[in-house]
């Protein structure tokens, strides 16, 4: 929870709009009773950024939406950062707001923000205004405000003339000194917070951050992208991979246009959605295409338990199936970031959620052009659930902040292989039915790092799901055979 002893204020904004953003922070940064958090000032070299910058949205009191002409028009940006913010806003209580549209310059105010007053920051009484607003916000979340007198203190009336007369003396009052109020303290962190506080930490051990994602999954774990939204969908969280490209894989040259990919591997909370969705695992319509014997495929039972940890035993055709139906129930969906990715992708349209080919896997994973050894860049023992672990089973999601890939793309080495779309042997092949062998990347808690990185292919039957077998999606260029 936010320490209420000032109020949190979250700048959400695009990186054109900095200068005015650094002087937004100062105006704010003066006022006492108020906390402001702004990336540059916070963030730590080294530090996982996507990580700090949603635990700063989930602790602020207050989203201030910052919003200029450029920012508006800006492709990607502000659906983003509105999409962030509204996703916080679901959750406060009845009667309290958290968002805050505020004008840096005079603009239209996006459709999905006009339910909340906007503020102004580009004239005096704008400023005034914007304190003012905030100052209601900090009653409401019940945050001490400096005292400021309403009117200047009278002065003492002149002390009337002297008597002359002899006045014994009388004891002097005793003096009482006034005490000091204590400043409010922070409330305890939740167990969520302070779990990931340690798993924030390079140096919490391999155990102890199976430990974690155990207990995470027993008491609910509150992160986007590892569990299920309100409406039955799994809610993944979408990372822009961009720039795009050129690839070579097995003197193959692949052209990787900028795409979006899950930051998480789909975890077993997210697949039993589809398992008991009215409309899921059952329905024939994800199967066409695939053998007889597999439509649906029989669903072998999840070896290592827990809603946080990837669905593994996972086959070529469950996870094709599972991409499938969330494809359905995001039609529509337009995907945008702060990332230049170019036009927005929109689902059903230019879009299309599937698993990733081997070369986008290994674009995302690599770095793109930096071509990094290992998502982190060189090996690190502690950065990965890999054989040298000795943790001998899967974890929860998420619990290497510090091994993701940069675009923030989590445990891409670890934990469980990924299952690719395309042949092992043919790559541009992406038949459905031939019963090929396809492609797996990444590594398990089985693979030693040396075997782990980022161009390494393996690849297994499609009808087939080893113990540590499991998938991610990306949203990408639609592919007809799907």
């Amino acid at each position: 929870m936010p320490d209420p002893a000032k109020l949190k204020v979250f700048l959400c904004h695009s990186s054109g709009d900095k200068p005015v953003i650094r002087e937004l922070y100062r105006h704010l940064k003066a006022e006492s009773w108020i906390d402001p958090w702004l990336d540059e000032e916070e963030l730590l070299p080294g530090q996982p950024w996507q990580y700090a910058i949603e635990k700063a949205l989930e602790e602020s009191h207050i989203i201030l939406v910052c919003l200029t002409p450029e920012s508006v028009s800006k492709i990607g940006y502000v659906q983003a950062e509105i999409e962030t913010a509204l996703y916080y806003a679901k959750y406060m209580p009845e009667g309290l707001s958290n968002i805050i549209p505020l004008k840096l310059a005079e603009c239209e105010i996006p459709r999905r923000l006009s339910r909340w007053q906007a503020a102004r920051f580009y004239d005096e009484r704008g400023r005034e205004m914007l304190l003012e607003g905030l100052r209601f916000h900090a009653k409401n979340f019940r945050i001490a405000l400096p005292e400021t007198p309403s009117t200047p203190p009278v002065a003492a009336p002149n002390p009337a003339p002297p008597v002359s007369r002899v006045v014994e003396p009388k004891s002097a009052p005793p003096v009482i000194k006034a005490v000091e109020p204590k400043p409010a303290s922070a409330p305890a962190k939740t167990e969520a917070e302070r779990l990931f506080d340690e798993i924030a930490n390079p140096k919490t051990i391999h155990t102890r951050r199976m430990a974690i994602g155990d207990r995470l999954s027993a008491i609910g774990d509150p992160r986007r992208g590892v569990g299920v939204r309100p409406d039955g969908i799994p809610d993944i969280a979408w990372l822009a991979v961009t720039p795009g490209g050129n690839l070579a894989i097995e003197k193959q040259t692949f052209e990787v246009q900028p795409f979006y990919i899950a930051q998480y591997q789909v975890t077993f909370a997210q697949f039993e959605a589809f398992v008991k969705a009215g409309d899921g695992y059952q329905n024939r319509e994800w199967w066409q295409g695939f053998p007889k014997e597999y439509q649906p495929q029989t669903l072998k039972e999840q070896y290592q338990k827990g809603l946080s940890i990837p669905r593994d035993r996972m086959s070529w055709y469950q996870a094709v199936a599972f991409g499938r139906w969330l494809n359905k129930h995001m039609l529509g969906w337009q995907l945008t970031s702060s990332e230049d990715i170019g036009n927005p992708l929109i689902i059903g349209n230019n879009a299309q959620v599937r698993l990733p080919t081997e070369w986008e896997w290994q674009w995302a994973a690599q770095g793109g052009n930096q071509q990094r050894e290992y998502p982190w860049g060189a090996w690190q023992e502690d950065y990965a659930n890999t054989r040298e672990a000795r943790l001998r089973r899967a974890i929860a999601v998420g619990m290497y902040p510090q091994g993701a890939a940069a675009c923030g793309a989590d445990d891409m080495l670890g934990n469980v292989l990924e299952w690719c779309l395309n042949d092992y042997a043919a790559l541009k092949n992406v038949a459905l039915d031939n019963g090929q062998p396809k492609v797996l990347r990444g590594a398990s808690y089985v693979n030693y790092g040396a075997y782990a990185s980022c161009v390494l292919r393996k690849n297994y039957s499609p009808n087939l799901g080893g113990y540590s077998f499991g998938f991610r999606l990306v949203a990408s260029s639609p592919i007809a055979s799907l």
